[in-house]
């Protein structure tokens, strides 16, 4: 962190959803946030400390063209353009959840980080509040099975998991006959996967070209049939998987023409790619710091760019296409998800429940754009606009905008909002509420609170602690107990202020509300 760096003597406000960084390397920062919403003096820091990259960029060019280092760019140096700060922003491992980079002709493996392609998957069932009601104490049993105790039900055989890695559900629904009658599958049909393809942002996938060193993950199938002990897996920190009710519909025809009514059940899936994620997000960035040219200190920041173009652009578009391995697996893993709640809403209820995708989209990933651009997004989505859209996309959202899901901490409001596609932010808008107390601090919530937390939240962790041997434990119970107190209501800011910025700030308007009735935790 740079104790130079003066934060408030830097931050001007421009109007009442923006705010302006002035960099001391010249970098356009902006920040989107009302007045009404709590801004962390330290994750401003920490973005201007990454931003610095670009001092440092301009440094090795001109020792190259010196010819004081190796040759490190190839044409020109790389160019970190602009910098967007979503409202949700707080501090992360390297750079702050709720970052968006422009970067012209390099990459930076640490503005994504480990948890490859997280992000947020939105289904709306059949199910109306009302007929579940009654049975919402009998979801947790089923449910608890379903993710932690070995009731996915996930086979896989060697050639889909491949076709996984390489392209994403569009994998899935080019191998699907290998297991169509098998487990999880069995129900959904090839049809079902089809049409994610069609509401999945970027279709549901990369195109990969290797497999980089996932080969043993293929391989351990063992056979068609085999059984997936990864894939359906949620994760730790404040990934999810939710059932919410449509509480309120804001903008009608939009919610109508997406298949979003009131009343009805819907199931939202926050997770990534587990630790395919780490596996690339660790392993290339210690190639970038590797390829920093000797003889020159290593820079205060800590951030170390992977040059497209020139002597090291094979080692960028190796990092891109692992980067496309890992995302695809995460946009199948929430698939498997939603699909598992689906699966276990079917069977309290008895009866077969329809499940339909609304959107699916990553906030921590590289976009490649036009010239050599990188768009780098750490805890923050894309929010395109209404307009052209991609061949085989949802016809919907050519006027509607994409839809971008925007989760409030657990025990809050959700909110679906269509994409207004604002050139201003990058189009992207937050990912989340954002954290307003660190991990460590929200564990030391007063008893009061955290008894009044516990008695209207219903959620599901792996541990069943109202089982009497459980009970028994006390240093359990404390650890669980820890765990949810890291995500409860008062770790996090306030929704309504949150989503009151992207809308001030023409990032996307707000189309319906949800309201939790039941959470699952890892």
């Amino acid at each position: 962190m740079s104790s130079s760096f003066r934060v408030r003597e830097r931050v001007t406000r421009t109007d009442d959803a923006h705010l302006s960084i002035d960099h001391p390397d010249g970098v356009p920062m902006t920040l989107l946030a009302s007045p009404e919403v709590p801004v962390e003096d330290d994750a401003i820091v920490q973005a201007v400390d990454f931003a610095r990259i670009a001092g440092t960029l301009d440094d090795l060019w001109r020792r190259q063209q010196a010819g004081a280092i190796a040759p490190y760019w190839g044409d020109a140096p790389g160019r970190l353009e602009r910098v967007v700060l979503t409202p949700d922003l707080h501090r992360g491992g390297g750079i702050p959840v709720g970052t968006v980079a422009a970067c012209r002709g390099f990459v930076v493996p640490q503005a994504v980080g480990n948890d490859v392609c997280c992000g947020m998957r939105l289904v709306v069932t059949d199910v109306t509040v009302d007929e579940l009601a009654p049975r919402l104490d009998a979801l947790a049993r089923p449910l608890r099975h379903a993710y932690f105790e070995g009731g996915r039900d996930v086979p896989l055989s060697p050639r889909q998991r491949e076709a996984i890695l390489r392209a994403g559900v569009a994998g899935l629904a080019d191998t699907f006959a290998d297991n169509a009658d098998q487990g999880i599958w069995r129900g959904l049909g090839r049809d079902g996967v089809v049409a994610d393809l069609a509401r999945a942002h970027l279709g549901g996938g990369l195109a990969a070209r290797g497999l980089h060193g996932f080969g043993d993950w293929v391989r351990s199938s063992g056979g068609v049939h085999g059984r997936d002990a990864q894939i359906g897996s949620i994760g730790g920190g404040n990934h999810f998987v939710e059932l919410q009710v449509i509480e309120d519909v804001t903008d009608g025809a939009t919610a109508h023409a997406w298949g979003v009514r009131r009343g009805r059940v819907a199931i939202m899936a926050h997770s990534g790619s587990v630790g395919l994620g780490h596996l690339v997000g660790g392993h290339f960035a210690d190639r970038a710091r590797g390829l920093y040219p000797a003889g020159v200190g290593h820079p205060a920041h800590g951030f170390y760019a992977l040059p497209t173009a020139g002597p090291h652009a094979g080692e960028a578009a190796r990092y891109l296409d692992a980067l496309a391995n890992a995302a695809n697996f995460a946009f199948v893993n929430r698939l498997v998800l939603a699909r598992l709640a689906a699966r276990v809403l079917g069977e309290v209820l008895g009866r077969d429940v329809d499940a339909r995708l609304i959107y699916d989209a990553p906030h921590n990933l590289i976009w490649p754009a036009d010239d050599d651009l990188h768009l780098h997004r750490k805890g923050a989505c894309p929010a395109p606009g209404p307009g052209p859209v991609a061949p085989g996309a949802e016809p919907a959202f050519g006027w509607s905008g994409h839809p971008v899901i925007i989760p409030g901490s657990m025990g809050a409001a959700s909110w679906l909002l269509a994409g207004e596609g604002a050139a201003s932010a990058l189009c992207s808008a937050c990912h989340g509420a954002g954290r307003s107390v660190a991990r460590g601090a929200a564990r030391h919530v007063e008893p009061a609170i955290w008894d009044a937390a516990r008695s209207r939240l219903r959620v599901v962790t792996p541990i069943d602690v109202d089982d009497p041997i459980v009970r028994r434990r006390r240093d359990v119970v404390a650890r669980h107990d820890d765990r949810l107190k890291e995500e409860g209501p008062w770790a996090y800011k306030d929704i309504t202020p949150v989503v009151d910025t992207v809308a001030r700030a023409g990032v996307a308007r707000r189309v319906a509300r949800l309201w939790p009735l039941l959470t699952v935790k890892g």
